[in-house]
């Protein structure tokens, strides 16, 4: 089978990452698998290695951001593309290049759509945005043949607003190597990391591991950091990741004075090892599909701290494995971060949690697995699975 998939960008991030390993298992099972991707964020060199098993194909119009030039230009190229190709299969990624793609491939006579959600782009939008999102959305369903979703949260959104209601729906969990967190160890070299001189005890670490992005919140989650510490706290803030947010969290960190107490890093080829140093792992995002930093956190038996977004009780459990804020001011998550470092017994309580979490449901195997069923249905006229997804 001939496979194209398209993305918006290559980033170092949880769709990302889920889009890669889809193609590379796909080629395993010997199909003929291309990854078209656009410009914006390019992180290429990190895939660099792995382009004698894929066919990669920048789409330089294929850009994040609207643009009616851009986006005319970019849909005229992938259809393009796509006759060029002539795959059996499109399935695309990300809700820009989900709408672009689709219709692309309609347009190309591709026999066979597959749009997977990672994110719901009208959850937590302007009115005026979630008006557009959604408009978009419920036309591009019309030339969907499969919808696959990272979390039964995404599943309900579009469910409850009536975007494919037709077309079959399935939930195929992010899958990822879970023995690399469950196994791993602290650096060695923690201390320097962390800023803390020989002599003292390791303090209280927070980890956010996450794309330095607007939904992601890390410039407000800072905010409600520095109300919640002062100088010479026994807490470090290890902020682990890449994007446009990274010079900006810089200059609030030395603007608060919180040099002490924040470190950043930018990306880190090893984040199961800073999931073994932190006591709590952190997410405080306005929108997600189902966060896989959150089932690494727990993977790594590290309890997460989040705010309270669909689908977040599919793996945090509140009280038991972490804590779901109600809220989605990051700063009220940061307080409560915090707070739980300062309460020893709850921290013990939530890190006990962690442990006993089963994360089996988001390994290599699930995911391929199902991810093989849901294609299964491409060629299947099963009027029952039509039904329940229509009613789901």
């Amino acid at each position: 089978m001939k496979i194209v998939h398209i993305i918006t960008r290559l980033f170092k991030g949880g769709a990302e990452e889920n889009t890669l390993m889809t193609c590379l298992y796909q080629a395993s099972c010997g199909h003929d698998v291309t990854l078209i991707y656009g410009p914006d964020n390019l992180a290429f060199a990190l895939y660099a290695h792995l382009k004698n098993t894929l066919r990669f194909i920048l789409a330089p119009s294929l850009r994040r951001q609207i643009n009616p030039v851009h986006d005319f230009i970019g849909l005229m190229g992938l259809i393009a593309l796509l006759r060029e190709l002539k795959p059996d299969v499109v399935h695309t990624h990300t809700s820009k290049a989900g709408i672009l793609g689709r219709l692309a491939a309609k347009c190309a006579g591709v026999p066979h759509v597959v749009h997977s959600v990672h994110i719901v782009s009208f959850i937590n939008a302007p009115a005026y945005a979630r008006v557009i999102y959604l408009a978009a959305e419920r036309f591009a369903s019309f030339f969907t043949d499969l919808f696959l979703h990272v979390s039964y949260g995404t599943l309900c959104a579009y469910a409850d607003a009536k975007i494919g209601v037709k077309k079959p729906h399935r939930v195929v969990y992010s899958g990822m190597d879970l023995n690399k967190f469950t196994a791993a160890y602290a650096p060695k070299s923690w201390r320097e990391l962390l800023n803390v001189p020989p002599e003292a005890q390791k303090p209280r670490v927070i980890l956010m591991l996450a794309a330095l992005e607007p939904r992601k919140q890390p410039l407000r989650f800072i905010d409600g950091f520095a109300c919640s510490t002062k100088p010479g706290d026994p807490i470090r803030l290890l902020i682990a990741g890449e994007g446009p947010l990274k010079s900006k969290i810089d200059q609030k960190v030395k603007e608060l004075g919180l040099d002490d107490r924040v470190v950043q890093l930018g990306y880190s080829a090893e984040p199961e090892r800073l999931i073994a140093l932190a006591d709590v792992g952190v997410l405080a995002s306005v929108r997600e599909g189902l966060p896989r930093v959150v089932v690494q956190y727990l993977a790594g038996r590290c309890p997460a701290i989040v705010s309270d977004i669909d689908g977040i009780d599919e793996i945090v459990a509140n009280g038991i494995n972490g804590l779901v804020i109600p809220s989605l001011d990051a700063a009220d998550v940061a307080k409560a971060a915090v707070g739980i470092l300062r309460d020893p017994e709850r921290l013990n309580i939530l890190k006990q949690g962690a442990v006993r979490t089963s994360v089996d449901a988001w390994s290599f195997p699930s995911m391929f697995t199902a991810l093989d069923n849901s294609y299964s249905l491409l060629d299947s006229d099963d009027a029952e699975c039509r039904a329940l997804a229509s009613n789901a």
